[in-house]
């Protein structure tokens, strides 16, 4: 993978690397630590929070010293609480960057939630949600669609994405089917917020056809609880409860893990190709 320099992307500055333990400077390169060039691996975690995902997601994956680690948080006090846990010494060796803005579908200034901890989050005018003016910030945001596809130059790169923006990660993925860069990823972990929701039903069935469609195939269901509980245990991923039947699951800290199928043997952005040739 190539690297790419902080000033390809609007807006993204105050970049913190664990490794380093400091900001990366405007000039300097967002470089992604691979130690085998053979089999790149990059793990993005969009809504950090506290960063308990990341470590979940260093403890259950083999060989995750191995992966670069990107992760979103916006929320100046949960970006806190982001930098503070990932910076503790046992993960001074995994190559982790914390960038403090917010992934949506367009570059510039969008109104955010602060202070409300895994409730913090975009806010629109229109939300039924009732929210203290006083914890709303305009916050930069990058358009995180046309941002992968610049950061992962190589179609040998396996990328593998955490979701989690509770309301607002059908208008998000629907900007990547659209831009074509779902396929990026081979693996995408998606809170489906607010299931209940009737006026969020049609969307979120279209963009699950979406996902098949890309050749993704939904392997199972987890919470977050068994989780934490399988972590804090120091027990293997095996260890966590496997769902398969989303309907029974709450609406909030459930995550539907979606992997590239075995038959899809060339590589996404190849793929993405013979689809558009599809359209001629």
């Amino acid at each position: 993978m190539s690297s790419s320099t902080i000033s390809s992307y609007p807006g993204v500055s105050g970049i913190y690397t664990v490794y380093g333990g400091r900001y990366l400077l405007e000039n300097e390169t967002l470089t992604l630590n691979v130690y085998d060039l053979a089999s790149q691996n990059v793990y993005i975690d969009i809504g950090c929070f506290n960063g308990e995902t990341i470590e979940h997601f260093i403890h259950f994956t083999r060989d995750s010293v191995l992966y670069d680690i990107v992760t979103f948080e916006p929320d100046p006090i949960n970006y806190r609480l982001c930098k503070e846990k990932l910076s503790q010494k046992k993960y001074r060796d995994y190559n982790i960057f914390i960038i403090p803005k917010v992934v949506w579908i367009y570059n510039g200034k969008v109104p955010y939630r602060v202070g409300q901890g895994q409730k913090s989050g975009i806010y629109e005018k229109k939300s039924k949600k009732k929210s203290n003016v006083n914890n709303i910030m305009e916050l930069d945001a990058i358009d995180f669609s046309a941002w992968l596809s610049t950061f992962v130059q190589s179609n040998d790169t396996k990328v593998h994405i955490k979701l989690s923006m509770p309301g607002y990660e059908s208008q998000f993925l629907q900007k990547l089917v659209v831009d074509e860069t779902l396929g990026i990823a081979y693996q995408w972990d998606v809170e489906w917020a607010y299931r209940s929701d009737p006026h969020l039903f049609t969307q979120r069935i279209y963009l699950q056809l979406m996902f098949d469609s890309f050749g993704f195939t939904c392997e199972s269901f987890t919470l977050l609880d068994d989780v934490r509980h399988a972590f804090n245990a120091g027990l293997p991923y095996e260890n966590v409860t496997k769902y398969f039947n989303l309907k029974v699951l709450p609406d909030s800290d459930t995550y539907t893990h979606y992997v590239q199928r075995p038959s899809v043997t060339e590589s996404p952005r190849l793929w993405t190709t013979r689809v558009n040739s599809k359209k001629h």
